[in-house]
Parts: structure tokens; sequence; C-alpha cells
């Protein structure tokens, strides 16, 4: 009996590699965002930190903290202006991921289909052997052999 052989597999395996490297690509934009939101976290909690700080006496020192805000809330725009960038990035990585998806279920169905309709002709062989074998015990039997 000759074995299964799927006339489409060295496609499915390249579907299969470009899922994967679209998954893959998914969760490095994913890895990016969440980069960013930990950097906008911690420049919250640097604001917090230095809107607590209260110097009276020491007018450069005040300068210095005022300035260290301002720098903190431009940072924090900027941070924003990649989160959103890198949203869309997610967005679009997303979609390939799910044509990939969905490119490689299709060879996938196929070849399911196909593993089916050979298991069911080597059923149908089995039991055509198994029928000539008894048709052929029978005979010998009926001969008197």
């Amino acid at each position: 009996m000759k074995r299964f052989n799927f006339s489409l597999q060295k496609v499915l395996d390249l579907r299969e590699y470009e899922e994967e490297q679209a998954k893959l690509d998914l969760a490095a934009a994913i890895a990016e965002a969440n980069r960013i939101q930990a950097e906008l976290e911690h420049i919250a909690r640097e604001m917090v930190a230095a809107g607590a700080v209260r110097i009276t006496s020491d007018i450069p020192a005040m300068q210095a903290n005022e300035a260290y805000k301002v720098r903190l809330k431009l940072r924090k725009g900027e941070l924003l202006e990649e989160f959103a960038q890198a949203e869309l990035v997610i967005e679009q990585k997303r979609e390939v991921f799910a044509e990939k998806m969905r490119d490689r279920k299709v060879i996938t169905k196929l070849r399911e289909k196909a593993l089916a309709d050979y298991n069911a002709e080597v059923l149908k062989d089995e039991e055509q052997a198994n029928d000539d074998l008894s048709n052929a015990k029978f005979a010998r039997e009926l001969s008197g052999v």
C-alpha cells in the first residue's frame, strides 16, 4: 500500500511559515506598544513625584523642577503619539495575521479532505483484500482441498 502523499504539502509548509512570521510580527508590535505604555506609566509617576516637591526658598531648584515637569509633559505627548502609531501597526499586523491564518486553513482543510479520502481508499482496499481471502478460503473448502 502506498503511503499518503499530499501534493500541496510544500504550499502548506509555506503557508504555516508565513502564518508563524505574521504571528511573530504581531507579537513584536504588541511588545512595542507595551514598552511605550510602560514608559507612559513611568512618566506619570515622575510627574506625580515632581508635583509633590515643594521648594519655597530655592528659586533655581524651583525653576529646575518646573523645567523638568515641562519636559515630562513634552515626552508624554511624544509617547502618546508613538502609542497611537503603535496601535495602528498592531491592527495592521493583526489583519495580516488573520489573512495568513485563513490562507493556511484553506490548505489544511484540503489536506484533511485528501487524508480522509486516502483513508477511505485504504479501508476499501483492505476490505477487498479480506473479501478475496474469504472467497479463496470458501472456494478451497468447496473444492475439498
